[in-house]
């Protein structure tokens, strides 16, 4: 069984400046509306990072080009795969994402494949789980991602709202 399937959802990329990676990402684009989370705070309760609970803050954009979710990330405070990301290889694209139908089925699937998940958590409340692995030879990271109906919506409307 492969742990992926379907397209890719969302191509992220961990940057030291969201503010200016939006601008840069607009122009180049098209993109006229970017929807910022500023200090999303990951803590020990909901987030597992390296197999340990988690404690960090990362400022979050998201938008569409076209039918392609784009996601910005810039790490903000405490240790994360961005963190550590941004620290060895400076900004980049971080992870492609993937929307399981059934999220812990395919968690389970990569961890019985001998994938292990370097971070993963879960906004309770929201509807959305994640968690990721290591794309072998590539440097970079797959995430799995398992969206409630309330996420969906919330997505199709940064969509419609992302280009003009």
């Amino acid at each position: 069984m492969s742990v992926i399937a379907g397209p890719i959802f969302q191509v992220c990329w961990v940057v030291e400046d969201v503010a200016a990676a939006e601008e840069w990402f607009g122009a180049q684009l098209g993109i006229t509306e970017w929807l910022r989370i500023p200090d999303v705070h990951f803590g020990p309760d909901h987030c597992r990072y390296r197999g340990e609970p988690a404690d960090f803050t990362i400022n979050v954009s998201m938008a569409y080009a076209g039918e392609q979710q784009l996601e910005l990330i810039e790490p903000v405070r405490g240790e994360s795969l961005y963190r550590e990301f941004l620290d060895a290889h400076g900004p980049g694209i971080h992870h492609t994402a993937f929307v399981a139908d059934d999220f812990a089925a395919t968690v389970a699937a990569a961890r019985a494949q001998g994938h292990e998940i370097a971070q993963e958590g879960s906004f309770p409340g929201v509807g959305m789980e994640f968690a990721y692995f290591a794309a072998g030879p590539l440097g970079t990271w797959i995430e799995i991602m398992g969206l409630s109906d309330r996420m969906r919506a919330m997505f199709d409307q940064i969509a419609a709202r992302s280009s003009a």
